[in-house]
């Protein structure tokens, strides 16, 4: 029952790449175009909106001092496909991550599902935190339960 030859490629695409295997991407995928908005743009339209909805995908594993933008969902990016179907489909979403590496793909994702994401947060919680705009501490072991993607 089930697969019999499955590997896993060490390095993931990032290492494939570098080896000039071939990679396929659909064309429709790469066609979505995605916002980067600055910290500043985001914590402003925060404040204009407080219904935006932000999502964090950042890994599971994540322990850089669990800083989140104070209210945003948490839902790492390895459960986003098991889990988006708890976001409100009517929701205008702010994709985060910690260095802004997979919230891009995130947003894409929702896209192709039809949510509207407003953009991603250029340069992840790191440069929101560096630009001193408010946090919250959030415990890691919350990160298991798909209800926080609900509102």
């Amino acid at each position: 029952m089930g697969y019999s030859s499955v590997f896993c490629f060490k390095g993931g695409i990032p290492e494939w790449r570098a080896f000039n295997y071939p990679l396929t991407v659909k064309a429709d995928y790469t066609a979505i175009k995605i916002n980067k908005l600055s910290p500043r743009q985001v914590y402003a339209l925060l404040r204009s909106d407080p219904t935006i909805y932000v999502l964090d995908v950042r890994p599971i594993d994540c322990s850089r001092k669990n800083i989140f933008i104070r209210g945003a969902k948490i839902c790492p990016m390895v459960y986003l496909d098991e889990w988006y179907h708890h976001i409100p489909k009517d929701a205008k979403i702010v994709v985060t991550d910690w260095t802004n590496k997979k919230a891009i793909l995130a947003a894409k994702f929702l896209s192709s599902r039809g949510y509207q994401v407003l953009g991603v947060l250029k340069g992840g919680i790191v440069r929101w935190r560096d630009e001193k705009l408010p946090v919250e501490r959030v415990d890691n072991a919350i990160t298991h339960d798909p209800s926080l993607c609900a509102d």
